[in-house]
């Protein structure tokens, strides 16, 4: 009886190991069936994914595209058509501007050939003009050159004496122009009035051959003391002796007037040149 009911403990014992291998075996089978089924749920959740992630590139990309698309025809285009019609334009107006340049150079360059030619025309004439004047003048002189050598002395004595009345008016030509004189005596011989005015004129007349002999060098006085030896000479008679110029000094009226204000008012107008 108790080898029986050893053998059936024994017997349990072997059973219910068996049950729990078989148990066991059946939840390590579920788990591991359990974990390759999570993983195939995985890999394909990740190839769902995948093929999500894929579809958004391409729809991304296709976004792109359609943006491009439109940037290009509704910026893109305009602006390089912009683009090309200003580089026309500036194109025309370059060319334009270059003809017109060298229309303007053309032109200065014709100009330039005229004004030349009428410069050179001008300047030829000029000295066409100055040159006859030189020869004419040289031919004058010459000739001239060529009197004074033939007549000599007499020449030269003639050509001063008939540029003395010149020289006389002008120094009466301020007397000429003076409204009143006042005459004041020095006290040389008492002389005042009209009588004192020509003298003191006489006395600038008598200065002139000093000073044209000053100025040219040439004695007037001296060549007229040798007009009998000129007459000797070159055949000139006393005809050049008679070529002296008289001069008249102008006429001052009031003169009693101008000295009764001289010894009545005592007051100094214009000094007559001692």
């Amino acid at each position: 009886m108790a080898e029986s009911e050893r053998d059936f403990k024994v017997e349990q014992a072997r059973y219910q190991q068996e049950t729990n291998a078989r148990q066991a075996e059946a939840e390590l089978a579920y788990a591991l069936q359990e974990a390759v089924t999570r993983q195939e749920i995985r890999q394909q959740e990740v190839q769902i994914e995948v093929v999500e992630r894929t579809k958004q590139i391409e729809i991304e990309q296709q976004e792109i595209l359609r943006r491009e698309r439109e940037l290009e025809a509704n910026v893109k285009r305009p602006a390089e058509a912009e683009r090309y019609r200003l580089e026309t334009i500036a194109a025309g107006e370059k060319a334009q501007v270059v003809a017109g340049a060298e229309a303007e150079a053309e032109s200065l360059t014709l100009n330039g050939t005229g004004e030349a030619n009428a410069i050179r025309a001008r300047g030829e004439a000029e000295a066409d003009a100055i040159k006859a004047q030189g020869l004419a003048e040289a031919e004058a002189m010459r000739m001239k050159a060529d009197a004074w050598k033939e007549y000599g002395q007499a020449a030269m004595i003639d050509t001063l004496l008939e540029s003395l009345p010149d020289v006389a008016s002008s120094v009466a030509q301020p007397l000429a122009q003076t409204d009143r004189i006042v005459m004041i005596s020095g006290g040389d011989n008492g002389s005042i009035g009209a009588s004192k005015l020509t003298n003191d004129v006489t006395k600038v007349v008598s200065q002139l051959p000093d000073l044209v002999e000053s100025l040219t060098g040439i004695d007037i006085l001296g060549t007229l003391k040798n007009l009998p030896r000129v007459a000797t000479t070159d055949g000139v008679g006393s005809g050049a002796a008679q070529a002296a110029p008289v001069v008249e000094a102008a006429p001052v009226a009031e003169a009693p007037e101008a000295a009764e204000e001289a010894s009545g008012e005592g007051d100094s107008g214009e000094e007559s040149p001692a």
